[in-house]
């Protein structure tokens, strides 16, 4: 999802007056990342005059997150600020430990209409399933260009050629993150306009891709799914 789209998303929704499920940013470049982020909260905050001083960051200094901690910094979270939102980033998620998590599933869970969470880490190796579960996981690779990857490509054609067993067993066996799971969905796609074929299927793996960002769809389910469609053209 590219960050114009993201912040369209999130400005109808706040228009709307819905409540936003927190999101959780992922990316290998942590310092690029959290700027990112603060860009968006500030990109949000001037698109509806809340004033920078109700965008509360939890700043990464590489030590542990303790419970006083996160009670205090979320702490405004229970007084409904005097304009439209607020912003809490937290930077770096993974240094909760497991009891500062669970004091913040239930305003994680029920954030309120008037409290937006950013959250971001690295990778979602190190993050409780109890907080992804109340997350939305967003990835701002829209603007980025995925690159062909020949091992992708490889099993994609000997598939197509009938050779059925090695795609099925890499994915049967294999404990990936979702990242490999998309990364295997855009080669999927770039596969599909290289060669001219399954094209109609395009719009549906874009859209795939963004359910499992978002954590609506399983991502091995939809792999096979793409398996059997291609399969049938």
């Amino acid at each position: 999802m590219d960050k114009t789209h993201f912040i369209e998303m999130i400005s109808e929704k706040i228009n709307k007056d819905q409540s936003i499920l927190p999101c959780l940013f992922f990316g290998t470049n942590s310092e690029l990342l959290n700027q990112e982020v603060n860009n968006i909260a500030q990109q949000l905050a001037e698109e509806f005059q809340v004033h920078k001083t109700n965008i509360y960051t939890l700043e990464d200094n590489s030590e542990k997150i303790k419970i006083s901690e996160i009670k205090e910094f979320t702490q405004m979270a229970y007084t409904q600020p005097p304009c439209k939102f607020q912003i809490f980033i937290i930077e770096n998620i993974s240094r909760l430990t497991i009891q500062s998590s669970n004091s913040c599933l239930k305003l994680l869970e029920e954030p309120g209409v008037f409290n937006i969470f950013f959250l971001t880490n690295h990778s979602e190796s190190w993050v409780l399933d109890t907080i992804l579960s109340r997350t939305q996981t967003i990835s701002l690779w829209g603007s980025q260009t995925t690159e062909r990857n020949n091992f992708y490509f490889d099993l994609i054609t000997n598939f197509l050629n009938g050779n059925k067993t090695e795609i099925f067993s890499y994915f049967f066996n294999l404990k990936a993150e979702k990242e490999e799971y998309i990364l295997f969905l855009k080669n999927l796609i770039l596969y599909a306009r290289e060669y001219h074929v399954f094209v109609d299927l395009l719009d549906e793996i874009e859209a795939d891709i963004q359910g499992i960002l978002q954590n609506n769809v399983n991502a091995r389910y939809i792999i096979d799914k793409y398996l059997i469609l291609i399969n049938q053209k």
